[in-house]
């Protein structure tokens, strides 16, 4: 009696052995399968980030791409008090600062560094260039500015180059093309990337600050 009461469990456990063997290749396939589907997708992200790295090394090679820079705080001085520390960017993208901003607008003459990085806190992006360009760049500059918010066009002489396009922490610097024209895409482009990145964004057009003599 207990042989044939081992044997019925010796069965027993081999369908139960059998089952589990099955649920268990049945899981496998369906993980592969599962793998499978995804693999494509997986390839495309690959490929796409590949891409996305070997433009960014081009465009970083080729002087394209702006320059991004270490926070230098977001401390407020008086107003007329200057930085005791140089700024680590020309023109500079953070740092100490007035307790004012520049308003949004265009402007034909300078705007104080100090001014100008508190509006780059609240998300502005500040256009200046050298007043020694032409006549029609500086259309072209104003034009472009004129169909985007919480903008800020001025000039600044102590730029190193034609033109200089910042915002907070990122600045893009470069000269006018050889026929005297300026590059809107290349403007237009950090505008929309950088605009509204700064530690207070969100501040509505000329919601605040001012315009300084």
């Amino acid at each position: 009696m207990d042989q044939e009461q081992n044997e019925i469990l010796s069965k027993k456990e081999r369908r139960e052995q059998k089952r589990e063997d099955r649920a268990s290749e049945l899981a496998k396939a369906a993980r592969t399968r599962t793998l499978l589907r995804m693999l494509p997708w997986v390839a495309l992200a690959v490929v796409v980030v590949a891409v996305a790295f070997g433009l960014w090394k081009f465009y970083r090679a080729a002087g394209l791409a702006p320059d991004e820079f270490a926070d230098q705080g977001e401390v407020h001085m008086k107003e007329g008090e200057r930085a005791k520390d140089p700024y680590n960017s020309n023109p500079p993208t953070s740092g100490p600062h007035w307790p004012e901003g520049v308003r949004d607008g265009i402007y034909d003459r300078s705007q104080p560094d100090e001014g100008l990085i508190h509006s780059l806190e609240h998300g502005r992006i500040w256009i200046s260039y050298k007043s020694s360009i032409p006549e029609s760049a500086k259309e072209a500059i104003e034009k472009l500015a004129r169909s985007q918010t919480k903008t800020i066009v001025t000039v600044r002489d102590a730029n190193e180059t034609d033109i200089a396009i910042a915002a907070w922490r990122r600045l893009d610097t470069f000269n006018l093309n050889q026929d005297g024209g300026f590059d809107e895409k290349r403007a237009l482009d950090f505008i929309l990337r950088y605009r509204d990145t700064a530690p207070e964004k969100g501040i509505p057009p000329n919601a605040s600050g001012k315009v300084y003599d």
